[in-house]
Order: C-alpha cells, then sequence, then structure tokens
C-alpha cells in the first residue's frame, strides 16, 4: 500500500513538474515602453507644444508672486498697518489664484494626456499579446502593476516590445 501511495505522489510530481518546464514567462515595463516607442515620443511632442506657454505662463506666475513675498518682507517695518494688509491680502490673492492655476494645468495635462495615452496603450496591449503567442509565451506581466522585484536575464521583453511597436508605426498603422 505504501508503494502504490508513493508512486501516486511520484507520478504526479513528474507531470506537474513537466507542466512547469513547458512554462515561458515574460515581463514588460509599460512605462519605458511608451516614453520610448515611436508613438509615445509623438505624444510627448504634442503635450510639449501644447502645454510649454502654459508652463511658462505659471512660472511668471510663480516669480511674480515670490517677488511680492521678498518686497513684503523687506518692506515690514516701513509700511503702516494699514497698507501692510493690503499688500498681503494681495499676496494671499495671488498665491491662491497661483494654487489654483497650477491645479488646473495639472487636471488638464493628465486629461489630455489620457486621451491622447489610451491608443497608444491599446497598441502596446495588442503587440504584447501578438509577441507573446509568436514567441511562445505562457504568461507575460506588466513588471509594475505585477509588483515584480527581480527579472533574471531573457525575461525581460520590454525591448522587442518597443522594436515591435515602431516597426507597427513605420508601417502606418
Amino acid at each position: 500500500m505504501k508503494k502504490v501511495m508513493f508512486l501516486a505522489i511520484a507520478f504526479v510530481l513528474v507531470f506537474q513538474v513537466s507542466a512547469f518546464a513547458e512554462s515561458k514567462i515574460g515581463v514588460f515595463n509599460m512605462q519605458a515602453v511608451m516614453l520610448q516607442c515611436d508613438y509615445g515620443k509623438a505624444v510627448a511632442a504634442k503635450l510639449k507644444a501644447k502645454f510649454t506657454p502654459m508652463e511658462k505662463d505659471l512660472k511668471k506666475d510663480g516669480e511674480a508672486i515670490k517677488k511680492l513675498e521678498a518686497e513684503l518682507k523687506n518692506q515690514d517695518l516701513a509700511l503702516k498697518l494699514e497698507a501692510k494688509q493690503d499688500k498681503q491680502r494681495e499676496f494671499r490673492r495671488l498665491a491662491r489664484d497661483y494654487q489654483d492655476s497650477v491645479a488646473a494645468y495639472r487636471q488638464k495635462r493628465q486629461m489630455e494626456q489620457q486621451k491622447l495615452g489610451q491608443p497608444i496603450v491599446e497598441k502596446i496591449v495588442k503587440v504584447m499579446s501578438e509577441y507573446g503567442k509568436a514567441n511562445g509565451y505562457t504568461v507575460i506581466f506588466e513588471m509594475a502593476a505585477s509588483g515584480v522585484s527581480y527579472v533574471g536575464d531573457g525575461i525581460d521583453i520590454t525591448k522587442p516590445l518597443i522594436a515591435e511597436l515602431n516597426k507597427l508605426k513605420k508601417a502606418g498603422k
């Protein structure tokens, strides 16, 4: 009876090991693919062209607020109480408006980035799926989402995915 149980367990283990031996696992870095593929570079250029003027305006406003703050500190003792309070109110109003502008800018940029990036994500998923099937992968994980902390040699397929996406872009698809 012990021999039969031992043989049964041995067969189960042997078949499990052979099933795992045939598995091929890959991982890729979605952010690197998005930033380094030609599609991602085109989106980055569009975002830069659209949002650089806003960034310059925000930077100018931020510098004006810093200048006003420095004036308040330097003139603190020289100003009369009423003039001092007026300047402080103006400073608080400008600072609040600046913070609102920065928040609106970030929201607009994020929405635009998502709108332009969604079609790229769909292309990445399609290319990754085709690449996985063509190269015999059993499973492919996205590094950040899966929490992968170590990747052995030959498992990271980020660069081949970027190359496949660039071929797709050059083909005009």
